[in-house]
């Protein structure tokens, strides 16, 4: 990215093809710094033992909804035993497939609290989007999921200055930077998720 004295030349086309280019962009306008990203590893102690609980909650969010339900039941016979005769309302929580569902939404957000923001990070971001718009789910109950999760990190994020993070407790300003922290970062996940859903996006 060139500047001059007032504008940052960007390279529009290089947004759609280049990962690492489109997020050194959205941080630049977003504002995401090393800071932001040291506080949201700094949060890993105190979100990590939550992880569990905010993953059912997802869940069981999800299978409240005909519209999000359906995914799941829709991909049923691939993931569960075969010989069981289930419709939409009896399909459950307990099935194989969400159990591996869950497994894999746990460690894409410990992930996002442990690892560095490199190729293979902005590589899982941007596979969120590309593997649910290959299974058809519709954009608006992706943008719903990610606001539901985004929520959930928050209340969590404002309960560090009455709990204690490695045994000592969060002043304030820390608690406020992580929470601006992660609505940054996850509103980059979220570009990274639209972005597959584009007019003329495989």
């Amino acid at each position: 990215m060139s500047e001059n004295s007032s504008v940052v030349q960007i390279d529009e086309e290089r947004l759609i093809t280049d990962l690492e280019y489109r997020f050194q962009y959205l941080c630049q306008f977003i504002g995401i710094t090393e800071q932001d990203i040291e506080l949201i590893h700094g949060s890993a102690s105190f979100l990590g033992p939550k992880v569990d609980s905010l993953v059912d909650a997802v869940y069981v969010r999800l299978f409240s909804f005909s519209c999000t339900k359906k995914v799941f039941y829709s991909q049923r016979e691939k993931y569960d035993d075969p010989s069981q005769t289930v419709t939409l309302d009896t399909y459950d929580l307990n099935k194989p497939q969400i159990g591996m569902r869950k497994s894999s939404l746990k460690r894409f957000i410990v992930r996002l609290v442990t690892k560095p923001y490199d190729k293979a990070m902005l590589m899982a971001l941007d596979s969120m989007g590309r593997i649910h718009k290959a299974v058809n789910v519709d954009l608006i109950h992706m943008q719903a999921l990610l606001a539901f999760v985004q929520d959930a990190i928050l209340a969590e994020v404002f309960k560090m200055d009455t709990d204690t993070v490695d045994g000592e407790a969060v002043e304030g300003a820390t608690r406020d930077g992580t929470a601006r922290a992660f609505g940054k970062v996850l509103a980059v996940l979220n570009q990274f998720i639209s972005a597959w859903y584009e007019e003329g996006k495989a």
